[in-house]
């Protein structure tokens, strides 16, 4: 299926298809011309400043191949990127100026594209007027049961930007919101809650994972980097290799080559398989002519000049009768005669030499397989060996078994590939050496820095500087803000070093996270750029440090799905447990301009989570803390919130916080901040259990359940089993225990109508005073409520 011609496609109403796009936007390059309304396939972006996080791929509005929702993905992308275009307010829509930005605009192109292709399959009508709600419905429901209900979300979305725009799209009647008075999220059933959906990165993963970055960094950047040093000095300083000879060059060669009397042609001294006596050998011929560029220039298998360029040589001889028989086996001999070529082939005894001296230095380690590969496990790399000692460019099986030779070089390798003489060979290893050292840098830095992706990719160099006289790093925050202002985000020096170590491994003129290679000379647009997939570095770091740890001695790092995102979310719940934490994560979040919104954003992010809060060893005081926040806001205003023998000591407890609270203005600011409610909980109930019949203030002297235990056990936690809630000066009781204490009443009551002996009897009648006792006090307690 192809998009209809320009002649047979249906034209707008509203625009003209000169308009220009993106004329409006924000970030525009100089000198580069933007796409026009009247381009059907895709609008790129490429007159707007792309973001080092995104690729050119992902920085395009792509459309429909069908003509109708072509033309409505078109006319709803161009309204949303000229919010204040005359048409539209002539229309009556009246937008805010800059309110979508060109990533949000993509995505709607993609979610227009998803319905378009719904809408055929289905055979609805082109006429957006005529479809009913159930419709649309229908294609929400077809969504919610093959994606995501953020992906549903954006469907909704998309929908109602067809509304909003309803009476400016061609073929088009204005259109109602099929879902009035809910939000996108209501319509999609995605579960709106003040918590972040970012996970964070799980202890066991974030501290090897660091520690592993932290190795790269530290102990082998210099290493790898020298190396790469090394081999771009010897590529740059390595002979040129014989340039391609065309045919004509090579006929131009050999006619040269034949008219000089002093050549011989080197013919066969014996009858051989290939080589019956007194026939020339063409490939030792073909190597003294070309100088060594080419070994089949007499070919005749599908060559026509080869059979011609044989003639002229046999021909010479037959004028001429300059032959030199030689032995076959002997004919490098003949080769190695003519200086050029000779220059670039060394003979069989020079090659055993190097080897012999190469073997002969301890320091040189033999290339071998891992003892994992499937090729040759733990033997030597061949090939690899052969580069290294003889720079070869080109596979000359120096360590070949079809020759005495090379099964003599095999030997002695074999030989010495003993013990620590061993290194285990990986393909491409320095590129893959400074792939890790690159991912590396970016996890360390998006660890400890709290900086987004598109913050980290947008890394300048020479972006440490001095931040209030405390080392920082300057990018721009693009996030939210399109006019991407020059941010500083504090550092510690670790994260410096990490970024002086990537700023040397990047080959890109401006920014430090590129990709591997730079562009080639033909200004191939994707073979070199600045940004990096982050998310493949990290998985690619992990997989790699997982299958060397046994030779770099890194410690293993627990399967888990870690994503650039979630660094942002571990870092704010490690600071935000330090005093003052939300002030600080405030500003380096960038959430302190908006004071309002800030305290909820910054909270948010450093919300405890449960598998951190464990390895704080404050998983128990947190949860508990987490539930007595309600009874702490209902403190504050002077109500009784609990009763029994410990109530006394546990209001002053709530009041004690409150009164701190109150009195540091820096934390009454924050008291919508329930993550510092908890922290300041966390602290004051240290020894706080909770339990479903009665909560434990926990004090050994004055612990009932202690006085069943030897002396010697005694003070080590309370002993459940023994509780005396109505009668131990450490128990409280809530409204939410009225339920238990109400159904022991009533089993007690029934249990004493029936039949009993006096003993037993006697036995239920105390233990109902008990819970009598305590259900009185509940009731005062819902008295005072």
């Amino acid at each position: 299926m192809t998009v209809l011609a320009a002649t047979d496609r249906p034209v707008s109403r509203t625009f003209a298809d000169d308009e220009p796009v993106y004329s409006n936007m924000p970030g525009q390059l100089p000198d580069v011309r933007g796409p026009v309304f009247g381009r059907i396939d895709e609008w790129p972006c490429d007159c707007l400043r792309r973001p080092a996080n995104k690729s050119p791929a992902q920085w395009k509005c792509v459309f429909p191949l069908d003509p109708v929702w072509n033309l409505r993905a078109r006319e709803v992308a161009f309204s949303m990127l000229n919010p204040n275009h005359q048409a539209l307010r002539s229309a009556g829509i009246f937008l805010p100026r800059k309110k979508w930005a060109p990533a949000t605009v993509i995505k709607v192109c993609f979610s227009m594209s998803q319905l378009g292709t719904w809408a055929l399959h289905e055979g609805m009508p082109d006429n957006l007027h005529f479809w009913s709600v159930e419709d649309w419905q229908g294609y929400i429901d077809h969504c919610a049961s093959s994606t995501k209900p953020e992906s549903v979300r954006s469907a909704v979305g998309a929908v109602r930007h067809l509304v909003r725009f309803s009476s400016i799209l061609t073929g088009t009647d204005s259109l109602e919101d099929p879902w009035p008075g809910q939000t996108d999220s209501d319509v999609a059933k995605v579960a709106t809650r003040d918590e972040l959906a970012t996970p964070s990165i799980p202890p066991e993963v974030w501290w090897p994972l660091l520690r592993a970055a932290w190795s790269y960094i530290d102990r082998f950047s210099a290493s790898i980097l020298d190396q790469r040093d090394r081999e771009a000095e010897r590529a740059a300083t390595a002979p040129t290799e014989p340039a391609t000879l065309s045919a004509e060059g090579i006929n131009r060669q050999l006619e040269l080559w034949l008219t000089n009397p002093a050549n011989l042609v080197p013919v066969s001294d014996r009858d051989a398989r290939f080589n019956p006596k007194g026939t020339p050998i063409w490939s030792s011929l073909s190597r003294a002519v070309t100088t060594g560029a080419s070994s089949t220039a007499f070919a005749t298998k599908n060559n026509r000049q080869g059979m011609e360029r044989r003639q002229k040589v046999l021909r010479m001889i037959e004028e001429t009768g300059r032959i030199r028989p030689v032995r076959p086996a002997e004919a490098k001999q003949f080769e190695s005669a003519y200086a050029d070529y000779g220059t670039r082939r060394r003979s069989s005894e020079a090659m055993d030499a190097m080897l012999q001296d190469w073997l002969g230095d301890p320091a040189n380690l033999i290339p071998v397989h891992a003892e994992t590969s499937r090729l040759a496990p733990g033997e030597p790399v061949w090939s690899a060996l052969e580069g290294l000692l003889y720079d070869t460019s080109e596979r000359v099986d120096v360590f070949g078994t079809g020759s005495k030779q090379g099964r003599r070089r095999r030997d002695l390798v074999l030989q010495a590939a003993v013990g620590e003489r061993r290194i285990v060979y990986w393909d491409k290893q320095l590129a893959r050496d400074l792939r890790m050292l690159r991912a590396s840098c970016y996890i360390f830095v998006a660890a400890l820095s709290a900086m987004r992706d598109s913050e980290i990719q947008e890394i300048q160099r020479g972006a440490l500087t001095q931040h209030y006289g405390s080392p920082a790093i300057s990018s721009r925050k693009s996030k939210g803000d399109s006019s991407r202002p020059q941010a500083n985000w504090w550092v510690i020096e670790p994260v410096a070093q990490a970024l002086a170590v990537a700023e040397r491994l990047s080959w890109h003129e401006t920014h430090v996270f590129a990709t591997m290679t730079p562009p080639s000379e033909g200004g191939s647009a994707g073979r070199g750029r600045a940004g990096i997939s982050a998310a493949d570095d990290i998985d690619f770091f992990i997989e790699t440090v997982n299958a060397t740890r046994h030779l770099t001695g890194v410690e293993e790092i627990p399967p888990g799905r870690v994503r650039p995102h979630m660094f942002r979310k571990t870092m704010s719940i490690i600071a935000s447990q330090q005093p003052d934490g939300e002030i600080a994560l405030g500003i380096q979040l960038k959430h302190a301009a908006r004071r309002a919104l800030a305290n909820r954003l910054t909270g948010a992010y450093g919300k405890p989570d449960a598998k951190w809060a464990k390895e704080f060893d404050t998983d128990l005081q947190t949860a508990a803390a987490q539930k007595l926040v309600r009874l702490l806001q209902a403190r504050r205003s002077g109500a009784t919130i609990a009763v029994g023998p410990g109530a006394t000591r546990f209001h002053a407890g709530l009041d004690k916080v409150n009164a701190a609270i109150e009195a540091n203005p820096t934390l009454r600011a924050h008291i919508a901040d329930e993550r510092l409610e908890i922290t300041l909980l966390r602290d004051e109930f240290a020894n706080l259990h909770l339990g479903t019949v009665n909560h434990c203030l926990w004090n050994a002297p004055t612990a009932e359940c202690q006085n069943q235990l030897p002396p010697a056990q005694r003070g080590q936690g309370p002993l459940l089993g023994a509780c005396q809630p109505s009668r131990c000066r450490n128990s409280v009781l809530t409204l939410s225990h009225e339920r238990i204490w109400r159904m022991e009443e009533a089993d007690l009551v029934e249990l004493l109508k029936k039949k009993l002996s006096k003993p037993l009897r006697e036995q239920a009648q105390t233990r109902l005073a008990e819970v009598r006792s305590a259900t009185s006090q509940i009731d005062k307690l819902k008295e005072n409520i």
